[in-house]
């Protein structure tokens, strides 16, 4: 595993030490969900696929700060088909009750995507469309730069590719109950080279205390892509989760 693998993983296992720790603080610092899904099957296929992710959100006075790490590893038969990992950390000012600034960073490392990774660095400003007790919704724009490194170099003999990107993004968040949460994630990062746009659309139910189940959709789209991968990836899952 090379340094950027054991950097994500570790910070991973760091966001989800936080949030297992951080109701002994006698002031909650830290909000924000734990997860881990497991899935396996023996017999003519063996296969099994982990799943893990992490968000954690900390507010102080006009300033909130989040912080997002997933991993997901499967195998097929003994043989690895699936490892993918995501960082992403944002910091938002407050300048009144519904304008803010914002920057954001983020590196995605998918093994089985042609990329080497997809790095992120954007800033700019955001707007809270609707907040009230049930719900809150938010959208930012800003300018950017990504960092594309490809496995493979190009007809050109360019293995990576920096360019200027415009950063959309919304964020919507609806209690349905007392006991349940809906929410849609949408961004899009556009670049004369390449166009990124990702969704999540997710319920979470609770169980018992902090924990509970969440069920989440996720479907990212590149539009240039290299030689023999696909455009979209899709993912459904169920894994348990703890809040904090």
């Amino acid at each position: 595993m090379n340094y950027l693998n054991r950097t994500l993983v570790a910070t991973a296992a760091t966001v989800a030490a936080t949030g297992a720790f951080a109701q002994d603080a006698a002031t909650k610092l830290w909000k924000g969900d734990v997860e881990f899904g497991y899935y396996q099957q023996d017999g003519n296929t063996d296969e099994s696929s982990l799943l893990g992710k992490a968000n954690a959100k900390r507010s102080n006075g006009q300033w909130t700060y989040d912080i997002t790490a997933e991993a997901q590893n499967s195998e097929t038969t003994g043989v690895r088909s699936a490892e993918r990992y995501f960082l992403s950390n944002r910091l938002a000012y407050d300048f009144s009750e519904f304008n803010y600034t914002f920057g954001y960073a983020s590196v995605d490392k998918d093994r089985f995507s042609g990329f080497v990774y997809q790095a992120t660095l954007a800033g700019g400003y955001g707007r809270r469309i609707l907040k009230n007790d049930r719900l809150t919704w938010d959208a930012e724009i800003g300018p950017g730069v990504r960092v594309t490194e490809f496995e493979t170099a190009s007809s050109a003999g360019d293995g990576q590719i920096t360019e200027a990107i415009l950063r959309m993004s919304t964020d919507f968040t609806y209690a349905v109950s007392e006991t349940a949460t809906f929410e849609q994630k949408l961004s899009v990062e556009s670049g004369d080279e390449n166009t990124v746009s990702k969704s999540t659309t997710s319920l979470k139910t609770k169980i018992v205390g902090g924990l509970g189940l969440k069920l989440s959709y996720t479907m990212e789209y590149n539009e240039v892509v290299p030689s023999g991968t696909v455009h979209m990836d899709r993912e459904t899952a169920i894994t348990v989760v703890y809040s904090f």
